[in-house]
């Protein structure tokens, strides 16, 4: 019963979480329950049931009353809810509505008037067929949630008493049990009396913190009284429900079948790893390289070398030193701490220069129309240019598994991952709706929530995942030598430059190193080495007198000794431009135990 009352929860809460969670903040006072159990004179069982609730509320307006729900059904069976009375310590009425969901009906005290501090609520109500025959068939039984775990407030003290009429205490057999606790808890409480009208069964006082609730269990003899129409004679239904409550298989099975279903998918992981390394993997060995085929603009270098943090800045600076573009500067705006770093102009030179398709694609995208002198001011906060940079960087991506850098792949253990893994999932959810009969939709619930990383890791490993080519590994490891280029000492640079130029030329030309360098620029930024590369780049302008980058004039406009901060500030704000995004605003769940009989519900505030 206890798993179904999530679902009702939901049900009466729906739409008005935020007002229940207010409403929820009291406690209970004192709780009693009393229960009068008696034989009809066609032989079915009937309770009258009075719940003398003592709430406290705060002082605030909050509060309008409670909510108690009783679900309808016991085992298959109506136990036909009805005649509700609401009242108060003194025995005027209290105004209530009762609101009908599928399996419940939930009580309602009050009305649009706010309540303060302490109300008693005396709830009476008839139930029919409270007594049932035991799994085993050798006794019938009063097994009743007297007070249901699901409750968010404490109860200062709980108490409750039993009465059986004449016909159903002759009927009283010794055995009798008290649980408390959380759900499912087998717990004892203290029940004492021998349950007539004389010396009723009683349960001692005991206090319940939030989530706590209060079972008993009181034998009769078998046959005691009649079943209704869809519940088991004598237990008929009863070996059913025993089996799904107490089989290891049943208990465990779906923990077992999501753990085994978890470890195949993390097999199966582990194997689409493995496949991912071992397709970036060509030669195995990187060999240092001091430039970059025209083929390979940044938009499509960084989705191959696995870094594309910074592609579309990258390929703006890749246009620039390609002399499409020149890279200017505009008036510094005013900041609370002097002038911030000027905005990036664009200014275009020559569209001609762009070697690769997709760096006339970046050039129209930053200039659709125009043409040489055309200027373009990179803005520093703009959804807009930041899309189009996402667009750039995607469609490099995309240009990169076209021109046979990646294809789509399974991993070679996938097959056997998704063949196992799915008999496990089916075997697991079977396992968890077999136990819905004794267990309900909570112990399901259990059953379920451990399948569900064994079907995403399944999922994702027996999926196709993008891989590099052959022709993207080999790639891949030149550009790794790019990288390794461009970390190296200055020294081991020049010695590679004299090796790669020509041994004959004992020195490299000062304007060469520099060319070459300017050209690298864009790779070290996808690397993310721009800044130890500016400073390289400085040095290198320092070392050719009267050199002045036409890509970025006013990079040494101040002189060469601050270039490496300004080139490393520029690449700084353009690639803050290209990742903007804009803030978003807004913000806005003996054998018995602690809910395992009949009743139940929950409770709270209104």
């Amino acid at each position: 019963m206890l798993g179904m009352l999530f679902a009702a929860a939901l049900l009466l809460g729906a739409g008005t979480s935020g007002a229940r969670a207010d409403v929820e903040d009291f406690r209970f006072d004192s709780w009693n329950v009393g229960v009068e159990l008696s034989k009809r004179p066609d032989g079915h069982a009937s309770a009258r049931v009075t719940e003398t609730i003592t709430a406290r509320f705060p002082d605030r307006d909050q509060n309008r009353g409670i909510v108690v729900a009783k679900y309808l059904d016991y085992q298959g069976a109506s136990i036909d809810a009805k005649d509700f009375t609401v009242t108060n310590a003194s025995g005027a009425s209290v105004p209530f509505e009762l609101e009908h969901r599928d399996g419940y009906v939930a009580v309602l005290t009050g009305d649009d008037r706010y309540v303060h501090g302490a109300q008693t609520y005396v709830i009476s109500y008839s139930l029919s067929d409270t007594i049932m025959p035991r799994d085993d068939g050798t006794a019938d039984e009063f097994y009743w949630d007297l007070v249901s775990p699901e409750r968010k407030q404490p109860i200062g003290k709980f108490s409750a008493s039993i009465v059986f009429d004449e016909p159903l205490a002759a009927e009283l057999n010794s055995q009798r049990k008290c649980y408390v606790g959380a759900a499912d808890s087998r717990d004892e409480c203290s029940i004492s009396g021998t349950g007539t009208a004389a010396d009723p069964l009683t349960v001692a006082p005991v206090a319940l913190p939030p989530m706590q609730g209060v079972t008993v269990a009181v034998g009769l003899q078998p046959g005691s009284v009649t079943q209704p129409a869809g519940r088991g004679e004598q237990g008929g239904d009863a070996p059913r429900s025993t089996f799904l409550r107490d089989s290891p298989l049943v208990v465990y099975g779906p923990l077992a079948c999501g753990g085994a279903a978890a470890l195949a998918g993390v097999l199966g992981y582990v194997s689409v790893l493995r496949m991912k390394f071992r397709s970036r993997r060509a030669r195995g060995t990187v060999i240092p390289q001091y430039d970059v085929p025209a083929n390979l603009p940044p938009l499509i270098a960084a989705p191959i070398a696995g870094a594309t943090g910074k592609a579309s800045a990258a390929e703006i600076v890749h246009l620039a030193v390609s002399n499409a573009i020149q890279i200017e500067q505009a008036e510094g705006k005013p900041g609370f701490f002097g002038k911030k770093f000027p905005d990036p102009v664009l200014r275009l030179v020559d569209r001609n220069a762009a070697g690769d398709p997709l760096d006339s694609r970046a050039l129209q995208e930053i200039f659709p129309s125009g043409g040489p002198g055309a200027a373009f001011t990179v803005p520093d906060e703009s959804t807009a240019f930041a899309s189009q940079m996402d667009d750039l960087a995607s469609a490099g991506t995309t240009a990169a598994s076209d021109r046979g850098y990646f294809t789509t792949r399974r991993a070679p253990a996938s097959r056997l991952v998704r063949i196992a893994g799915l008999v496990l999932v089916a075997a697991g959810i079977v396992l968890s709706l077999l136990s819905i009969p004794a267990r309900g939709f909570g112990g399901a619930l259990v059953g379920f929530v451990p399948l569900i990383p064994g079907i995403i890791l399944i999922l994702m490993s027996s999926a196709k995942h993008v891989v590099h080519t052959e022709l993207g590994a080999e790639t891949r490891e030149y550009l790794l030598g790019v990288r390794m280029f461009i970390s190296v000492a200055e020294a081991e640079r020049i010695s590679m430059l004299q090796s790669a130029l020509g041994a004959e030329r004992r020195e490299v030309d000062g304007a060469t190193v520099v060319e070459l360098y300017e050209k690298l620029l864009p790779y070290a930024m996808i690397f993310g080495l721009e800044k130890s590369w500016a400073k390289v780049l400085q040095t290198s302008y320092e070392s050719v007198p009267g050199y002045a980058p036409a890509w970025y004039p006013a990079a040494g406009a101040a002189g060469f000794a601050a270039i490496g901060s300004t080139i490393e500030r520029f690449t700084s704000t353009l690639s803050s431009s290209a990742a903007y995004t804009s803030s978003s605003s807004g913000g806005s769940t003996g054998g018995g135990f602690v809910g395992g009989g009949g009743g139940g519900g929950f409770s709270g505030g209104r």
